[in-house]
């Protein structure tokens, strides 16, 4: 499983600084947006400027980043690609307030000459970026399906048309097209849009794929959007099963659509997002695909200073994420295992992994508890571990991991793993308690 970056504050004119900063910081995998800059249509349509348009081909823009990551051993494997929606000016704020005045009307030709143009670029653009991912390696391009407004009854058709038009470039190149899970603004509040139902977006791909005659098309779950249209993430995980090819890590309060670092968007110590929800649904479905960590929000929030420990602490949270989904197939790694702790989370463990990955036995650092019993298990002296047999784990199962992995580092034990019991298919509540132990 990969864990990579959102492209936070790094340049894509000059990426260097940036691109080092993430790797300092452990990433070595980046998901950056190579999408050609989309010309301002709408603005033309109105007679207003052009606002900066960069018609730059993706590969003159997007080189400098490509090289800059191949120097540093960075990998990319995941792009955002372009995107675009069908607007309704009488409902879109932006652009009766950069557009029209209370009096005007809209021009709905002009509007929908816009879309063509908009469209059409889109496409061509696309097809750019899928050709350029090929030639790159890139495994995974996102273009998200066209939304707004004005697909509400079509959002099939349009769409369908729209991606099946990539497919030659696709198989051509590699490269497996992703689908995303949408919200849409109705008067101020989000609410679920295109593929944010899973059976929706599940029968979409299956329909693509089907109609493709290959494995061209597949979904990234963005967590945010999951958030703020209310699913049930375990759910909408296991719904799509194989076809989950991306997740996107980001959290947000449900109300706003921002991208915070994960675990940080919390209300009294109860954290916002479904967590525990996404790491067991992920678990489910064997996942085994890119995880990429999006706080940009959070970024922003910080001096460019401060960012590298911003970046630092993305990546814990991560591969701590990574590890929670991966908990099973690393037990399966190992001939046999033993665990240190003789509590409660020793008791989780035995109560759901304890009949299918049955420990040699568990060792606590309390002279009282050696040679009891406890879940079916003995419990001995520490000092028993310097006789394990080769390939054999120890999972310390204690909150006092830091500390138990020295001591075991010190008596020269290798294979040293952490039993966390904060996302297990059942928590037992029932706690011990044990007194002047």
């Amino acid at each position: 499983m990969n864990v990579i970056c959102h492209n936070i504050m790094v340049n894509i004119e000059r990426p260097a600084q940036g691109v080092r900063d993430l790797k300092r910081a452990g990433f070595n995998s980046l998901a950056p947006d190579i999408s050609v800059r989309v010309p301002d249509f709408y603005g033309r349509y109105k007679n207003k400027n052009s606002k900066g348009i960069d018609l730059l081909s993706v590969s003159e823009r997007c080189s400098p980043l490509f090289d800059s990551c191949r120097e540093n051993g960075v990998q990319i494997s995941f792009v955002y690609g372009p995107s675009y929606q069908l607007i309704d000016p009488l409902q879109d704020r932006k652009v009766k307030d950069n557009f029209l005045k209370e009096d005007d009307l809209p021009d709905i030709e002009a509007i929908e000459a816009a879309e063509a143009k908009l469209e059409a670029f889109t496409r061509k653009s696309a097809d750019e970026c899928i050709e350029f991912c090929g030639s790159n390696g890139v495994k995974y391009i996102l273009i998200p399906p066209i939304s707004g407004d004005r697909t509400r009854g079509r959002e099939w058709e349009l769409n369908r048309d729209f991606y099946m038009s990539f497919v030659r470039k696709a198989k051509e190149s590699g490269v497996c097209i992703l689908l995303q899970n949408m919200c849409r603004d109705v008067g101020g509040h989000l609410v679920r849009g295109v593929c944010a139902e899973a059976s929706d977006a599940a029968d979409w791909v299956d329909r693509l794929n089907e109609e493709a005659g290959a494995e061209v098309f597949g979904v990234c779950v963005d967590i945010g959007i999951c958030s703020l249209c209310g699913n049930n993430v375990h759910e909408f995980i296991t719904t799509l099963g194989s076809r989950v090819k991306a997740v996107v890590l980001r959290d947000c309060d449900g109300h706003n659509d921002v991208a915070l670092m994960p675990f940080s968007c919390a209300r009294r110590g109860v954290a916002q997002t479904d967590w525990m929800g996404l790491i067991r649904g992920l678990r489910d479905i064997d996942y085994d695909g890119e995880l990429i960590v999006n706080c940009s929000d959070t970024a922003r929030a910080f001096s460019p200073l401060l960012r590298p420990t911003v970046f630092r602490l993305a990546k814990e949270a991560g591969d701590y994420i990574r590890w929670q989904v991966q908990l099973e197939q690393n037990l399966k790694k190992y001939k046999s295992i033993v665990l240190f702790g003789a509590g409660n989370m020793c008791r989780n463990y035995m109560k759901c992994y304890g009949e299918q990955y049955p420990p040699l036995f568990t060792c606590d650092n309390n002279p009282k508890l050696w040679n009891t019993e406890f879940e079916g298990l003995t419990v001995k002296n520490p000092e028993e571990l310097r006789n394990l047999p080769e390939g054999c784990g120890v999972y310390i199962c204690n909150i006092y991991y830091r500390e138990i992995e020295t001591q075991l580092k010190e008596m020269g034990i290798k294979n040293i793993e952490y039993f966390n019991d904060e996302y297990m298919p059942t928590f037992y509540f029932d706690r011990l308690e044990r007194d002047n132990q």
